[in-house]
């Protein structure tokens, strides 16, 4: 995602350092003009790295732990359906918390960086050996829970619980 994210910003003209300037851009308010935008900033490049990295964390273990869950389709759900539902859910954000920085964001390209990482997500997921899970099981078996067994009195075996 953050090679297409500079890849975009290569190609738009605005500098490679662009799209790093703008995830940062929210704790620098008076950056919003083009040429404070497409410079390099070293400030504006370790916010930046932090948040792409905790972000890029977060994600990747929530598509770690739900890509699985639907083992027929992983590139499906982590190529479009949750990219398209995480840059609604940025873009809702961006809007509330700052106006004039959602008028610099390419929404098309940033939605296209998504599905880029969530294509390679899905697929790496798809990749994966299949874990055997206890799901058909009884809540009480996966928990750990130990159940006694019934004893009948006119049992066959010398009253062995079954």
């Amino acid at each position: 995602m953050a090679v297409l994210a500079v890849l975009y910003g290569i190609i738009s003209g605005r500098g490679m350092w662009y799209a790093i300037n703008v995830l940062a851009a929210g704790f620098f308010p008076g950056r919003h003009p083009l040429a404070q935008i497409g410079a390099f900033q070293w400030d504006s490049l370790l916010i930046a790295s932090v948040l792409h990295l905790l972000v890029s964390l977060s994600v990747g273990l929530l598509y770690g732990a739900t890509l699985p869950m639907l083992p027929r389709h992983p590139i499906l759900l982590g190529g479009l359906i949750a990219p398209i539902f995480w840059s609604g859910l940025v873009h809702s954000f961006v809007e509330l918390i700052d106006p004039q920085l959602n008028r610099q964001i390419d929404w098309l390209w940033f939605v296209f960086s998504q599905v880029g990482f969530g294509i390679v997500a899905g697929f790496v997921v798809s990749r994966q050996q299949r874990v055997p899970t206890l799901q058909h099981l009884p809540f009480a078996v996966r928990a750990g829970f130990e159940v006694l067994a019934r004893i009948d009195d006119d049992d066959k075996d010398g009253g062995k619980p079954r």
